[in-house]
């Protein structure tokens, strides 16, 4: 409704301002041609007056009214002034009307312009002049000035009825253009409010409305266009569903892949046709140590800075290559922490053709540990072989010499006799720790546990302990609680455990040291202590003397004799009940080391 009322008084200014327009134009027009009769009137009495003789027109001539018959006589109220003037421009006789002064005269210089018209001003009075030469036998007397009143602008009572008649017309024409523009608009409206109903989302019909002419052509082409959007949202909203399904199941079979590449236990990337890095598991950001998104998202260069992967990288990146080609490559290098890596290419090819590629699997595989493992078998074999080959050598030297002269001497005979057992108890040894090691990593050997007195087995190997230390003269100091709770264990796979910490506590102490032997039962395990004031553990070396066949490369632990099996023993057997062997790191002087039998409470809240 306001719509409508802003339409009628938008109609009803147009009609005003076109009201305005006419009578405008027609005063306009009407000025116009007041200024051409003006001008058509002064020229042609100029020219007239012209004609008179120049005595009759100046005061003393025969007649001395003549100006003033020109002024009153010719019934014009345009006329405002007429002047005569000398060659001089002075006024010898004029007539005015009332109220006007007359403008100065400017009086022509050149004959061509003797004759002619310009507009003069006094005051605020503005007029029209014409003027003419007077003339005498061909000789210039003066000249006849005609000034006309401008015409004047505005209204008055004689031309209101005349604006009455231009304006009824289009008043009456208004309400008759204001009608049909109704009639016009109303379907457009109906249209509107149909596209609305469609833009809110009532669904894609046809607009039903009454219309004839273009506006009915356009509806009808409208309806056909609505028509064709509908059919073509209802096949994209079935390509939607398709594409939904595809893509949920694509996501799924994605989803499904990667999960399997994430739980390999190798690092993984996978690159397409151009040589970009479209999937790595975490494997491979962790050994590159970044995250998945950055392999994803930088560049190589940006989170690699190992030649040899870029090098291999970049061959994958090659627009003219073909990288149809399975090769494996192994390298070492300090950016992974001095491990060694082993990285093997396969060729992924589409399931609908065998010869065309679609991109590269690419696996890092760490070989570190195994790399360690080939280390440790070929030192093994060497620290074994020296450690056979010492004793076998002293065993050949004194059978030779048993064999010779000098064995016949019964001196030689002792000696010889007390070496060659002494070795043998060394190999006895030697060999007994291995296959018990063997057993023991082979996971052919078990525990057979019993409820045991672990006072008993302290003791047993304490005293055994003592009497290897007789040539040191070492003090020993043993603290057990007499009352604990029995321990269930092996027996005698603990003895050999204490037995090796306490033998090592005695081989490696310091002339008139001290070996202390502390048993604790504490909340959460059976805590045996060994402690020595002998040569030490030098920080270096911490990480490395539970390994096998491990001696330090200090010069006072060379000079005594020893396998390097004994910790590693130790360790294995405790392990074996899943206890722990730790070295005392904080003991200023000598060594310590502690075995923590967990109690069964322990145990299990561990493995939980």
């Amino acid at each position: 409704m306001l719509k409508a009322d802003r339409i009628g008084l938008v109609i009803v200014v147009a009609s005003l301002l076109v009201i305005t327009a006419i009578v405008l134009l027609l005063f306009g027009n009407q000025r116009d041609n007041q200024i051409s009769d003006i001008r058509t009137q002064g020229v042609s009495l100029a020219r007239a007056i012209s004609g008179v003789p120049y005595e009759q027109l100046v005061p003393g001539g025969q007649q001395q009214g003549v100006v003033q018959a020109l002024l009153h006589g010719t019934g014009n109220k345009k006329l405002a002034y007429v002047t005569i003037s000398d060659r001089q421009g002075l006024t010898v006789a004029e007539a005015v009307a009332g109220g006007i002064i007359t403008p100065a005269a400017k009086i022509p210089t050149e004959p061509s312009a003797w004759l002619g018209d310009l507009q003069q001003t006094t005051g605020q009075q503005r007029f029209f002049e014409y003027h003419a030469p007077l003339l005498q036998q061909g000789d210039l007397q003066g000249f006849v000035r005609l000034g006309y009143f401008y015409p004047a602008s505005g209204l008055s009572l004689e031309q209101m009825p005349f604006i009455a008649m231009v304006a009824l017309p289009v008043f009456l024409l208004a309400p008759f253009f204001y009608f049909l523009l109704r009639m016009e608009v109303r379907p457009i409206k109906v249209a509107n409010d149909e596209i609305s109903k469609l833009i809110d989302g009532e669904g894609m019909k046809s607009v039903q409305i009454s219309a004839t002419g273009e506006l009915g052509e356009f509806m009808h082409r409208f309806n056909h266009f609505v028509e064709m959007a509908s059919s073509k949202v209802q096949s994209l909203e079935s390509d939607k569903e398709r594409l939904v399904t595809s893509s949920k199941l694509l996501t799924y079979r994605k989803n499904r892949v990667e999960t399997v590449l994430e739980t390999l236990p190798e690092a993984v990337m996978i690159l397409d046709e151009s040589g970009t890095v479209t999937f790595a598991n975490q494997k491979l950001a962790a050994m590159f140590d970044v995250t998945q998104e950055t392999v994803l998202t930088q560049p190589v260069q940006s989170w690699c800075e190992h030649a040899e992967v870029l090098n291999l990288l970049a061959r994958f990146q090659s627009q003219n290559k073909t990288r149809n080609f399975t090769e494996t490559m192994r390298f070492s290098t300090d950016t992974f922490s001095t491990r060694s890596i082993a990285t093997k290419t396969y060729p992924l090819f589409a399931a609908t053709g065998a010869n065309s590629s679609i991109g590269t699997l690419i696996v890092f595989r760490d070989e570190t540990q195994e790399a360690l493992a080939r280390k440790a078998r070929t030192d093994f074999v060497s620290h074994l072989s020296h450690e056979l080959k010492s004793p076998l050598n002293v065993l050949a030297l004194y059978s030779e010499s048993l064999l010779s002269d000098a064995g016949k001497d019964r001196e030689h005979q002792k000696e010889a006799a007390n070496v060659i057992a002494a070795e043998v108890d060394r190999l006895s040894t030697l060999i007994t720790g291995l296959l018990s090691m063997t057993q023991i990593e082979g996971g052919s050997i078990s525990p057979d546990r019993s409820l045991v007195k672990l006072q008993d087995v302290v003791s047993a190997a304490f005293e055994e302990a003592q009497h290897m230390a007789v040539d040191k003269n070492c003090t020993f100091e043993l603290d057990i609680p007499k009352e604990m709770n029995p321990v269930f264990v092996d027996k005698d796979l603990i003895r050999v455990a204490v037995t090796n910490l306490m033998s090592n506590a005695v081989k490696y102490n310091k002339e008139n040291g001290t070996v202390t032997v502390t048993v604790e039962d504490t909340e959460d395990a059976t805590q045996i202590r060994v402690a020595d004031t002998g040569i030490g553990i030098s920080e270096e070396e911490e990480a490395q003397i539970f390994d096998k066949f491990y001696r330090s490369t200090d010069e006072r632990v060379q000079e005594i004799g020893g396998h390097g099996l004994g910790l590693a023993l130790a360790k294995q057997i405790i392990e074996l009940h899943h206890g722990k062997l730790l070295l005392n790191r904080d003991r200023e002087e000598g060594a310590e080391f502690i075995i923590n039998l967990w109690k069964e409470t322990t145990a299990v809240r561990q493995a939980i």
